[in-house]
């Protein structure tokens, strides 16, 4: 009976420590006492409202809550695109896409109304020579499908350049790429990020945007900060999420690196970053993600996907850090504290 009580209390024990989902950070040599100070300091920004998590070796080092708890759900927007960027990445790593393969190749749509050879690349890196978001808004329409909103694409909305000379950031070439993940899988997108990401990573979210036969692939995520958390880690360790394989070390170093390749950067809400060895370089994207924290050798440090509405996760793969703004306010307006933040947190770290 004895030796039942003891195993019962080491599965318990094991339980409880191989999570990050632990009460509180655990001890490190870290005083985290200024990073404190700015965020009471600029509350204002984040209206009042904000979770920061920061784990380093998938173990939180630092939890901050205000007005919100890492477990409450709220929708992410632009931050969804990391998610989406990873399901992409999970096909190419089975075979069943190739950043190279074409539209045309799996929507013959496409290729009728000139359009077929935008390729998988550049419809993931804001190249394809769509504008951001279409001018109709087929995208965010919750009285269409997927699949129907993704033809009135093919057939209505006019490419502004030709493909992969010029970036423009939004969210409707990202919806031509999740129409050919379902296509290729003969499954809805959100059974596919269930499956591929979601799962592995012990994540609950749900593309609510616009609606489940039209999920808004680039922005209609919900979820919170502690789930988003689990996928930064996996990224930070190289595609593996609790000793499980996600994605591959190739579609990570893939992920991280610069897709957009010399195109002209016309629309971005996100020029630069003052914390970056380049300060004064234009923000070059990845799959999903932007490359804002450079060298001066031109070594991505860090990577981040932040949303319209204050939402920040953000990965350091050197130092093995992921970490994550949540909060009720705007892109525009938390923005520069949001990166002040993570220079912060990432200088104390490196100390």
């Amino acid at each position: 009976m004895k030796t039942k009580n003891i195993l019962t209390y080491v599965c318990i024990i094991v339980l409880f420590t191989c999570c990050t989902d632990a009460i509180s950070p655990i001890s490190k040599p870290y005083n985290f006492s200024t990073v404190d100070e700015f965020i009471t300091n600029n509350l204002s920004v984040y209206k009042n409202s904000v979770v920061v998590l920061v784990s380093q070796n998938s173990q939180l080092i630092y939890k901050k809550e205000i007005n919100l708890t890492m477990n409450d759900k709220r929708v992410i927007a632009s931050a969804s695109k990391w998610l989406s960027g990873a399901v992409i990445l999970a096909l190419i790593d089975e075979g069943k896409l190739s950043l190279t393969d074409t539209v045309g190749k799996f929507l013959p749509l496409f290729t009728q109304y000139h359009k077929g050879n935008i390729t998988i690349r550049q419809l993931f890196s804001h190249t394809s020579g769509f504008p951001g978001d279409s001018p109709e808004k087929y995208e965010y329409r919750n009285d269409l499908t997927l699949a129907q909103a993704v033809d009135s694409l093919a057939i209505h909305t006019a490419l502004t350049h030709p493909p992969g000379t010029t970036f423009n950031y939004g969210s409707a070439s990202m919806h031509v790429a999740g129409r050919i993940a379902e296509i290729v899988t003969g499954k809805s997108w959100q059974t596919l990020f269930n499956e591929k990401i979601a799962s592995p990573c012990s994540m609950q979210a749900q593309y609510i945007l616009a609606n489940p036969k039209n999920p808004l692939i680039a922005g209609g995520v919900r979820t919170s900060a502690r789930d988003y958390l689990n996928f930064l880690e996996m990224i930070v360790n190289k595609g593996v999420f609790r000793n499980k394989r996600v994605l591959s070390e190739s579609a990570i170093a893939e992920m991280q690196k610069d897709q957009t390749n010399g195109a002209v950067i016309e629309n971005t809400p996100y020029p630069t970053n003052p914390t970056s060895g380049q300060p004064s370089a234009s923000v070059r994207y990845g799959i999903g993600n932007w490359l804002d924290i450079v060298d001066i050798s031109g070594t991505i440090q860090e990577t981040s996907s932040p949303g319209l509405f204050g939402t920040h996760p953000w990965q350091d793969p050197k130092h093995k850090l992921a970490g994550i703004i949540f909060t009720r306010t705007e892109h525009k307006i938390s923005n520069a504290a949001s990166i002040q933040l993570r220079a912060m947190i990432r200088d104390i770290v490196v100390r």
